[in-house]
């Protein structure tokens, strides 16, 4: 073996203090925001359409895709059909009336 060749536990000590130096950045940009601040930039940057798609429309509602669909067989929710069999817009202001006028 060659005198300055690295060996199996030089690596291991390496990539154990690579791996926990980007731990360490990793924690401190999320403890300063940065992390939570860029998923808001990119949710803000790709919701710029006024139509919801099911998954944003369940997420506002805090309920599931099927109920949704359900509700909008039935008439009580208010969509749009685009394209393909379940392809369902909606509008904000369509879900919020649609669990305003399921207030018990």
């Amino acid at each position: 073996m060659e005198r300055n060749a690295p060996t199996p536990e030089m690596f291991e000590a390496i990539i154990t203090a690579f791996a926990d130096t980007l731990i360490r950045s990793y924690r401190e940009r999320w403890n300063r925001g940065g992390i939570e601040l860029a998923v808001k930039e990119t949710a803000a940057a790709t919701t710029t359409s006024p139509w919801l798609k099911i998954d944003e429309a369940a997420s506002r509602a805090q309920c599931g895709g099927k109920l949704l669909y359900r509700e909008v067989q039935v008439g009580r929710l208010r969509a749009v059909k685009v394209g393909g069999r379940r392809s369902l817009r909606f509008r904000a202001e369509w879900v919020d009336a649609w669990l305003e006028a399921s207030r018990p």
